[in-house]
């Protein structure tokens, strides 16, 4: 499926769920090509009083992503493989910059420290951006430890 006719169909399911939850706000769909075909959704929700949308601590808006994760896996099949990112007026990416920032902060206190630092329980996407931000240090480690909603990261310095 090229990606003139994959961001129609997008477009299309995000106008018809926006209608659904009687959302006022501009819309933004773009694509990009990931790793290995993997094709990446990106709607970015703009507007004024949306923070309902985003929900407490961002669940309304996690709920969002999984919903339009669903409705586009159930139109697309097997033809796309692809993951959806949805954010609402920035909300999502803010997040995610505090968390790499918070993710460097505890990588130089491991270094000083010369030990590993642990982080608190995380969501498996929160866990994510940690890894990715700390993959470019050749001398600080992370790996995620525990299991469910204890699961979290140790940074370790490598010596």
């Amino acid at each position: 499926m090229k990606d003139k006719e994959l961001l129609k169909i997008v477009q299309n399911e995000v106008e018809n769920l926006s209608s659904l939850l009687k959302v006022e706000s501009e819309r933004e769909v773009s694509i990009e090509e990931g790793e290995e075909g993997v094709k990446y959704l990106k709607v970015n929700f703009e507007g004024k009083e949306l923070g309902y949308m985003i929900g407490n601590r961002g669940r309304h808006l996690d709920a969002l992503q999984f919903i339009l994760q669903i409705i586009l896996g159930r139109k697309l099949g097997e033809e796309v493989d692809f993951r959806v990112f949805v954010d609402v007026a920035g909300y999502r990416k803010e997040k995610d910059d505090k968390l790499e920032q918070m993710a460097l902060e505890k990588a130089d206190n491991a270094r000083i420290l010369g030990e590993p630092i642990e982080l608190p329980p995380m969501k498996p996407s929160d866990r994510r951006i940690v890894h990715l931000a700390l993959m470019k240090f050749k001398d600080i480690s992370s790996e995620s430890i525990g299991e469910g909603m204890d699961r979290r990261i140790v940074i370790s310095p490598i010596k």
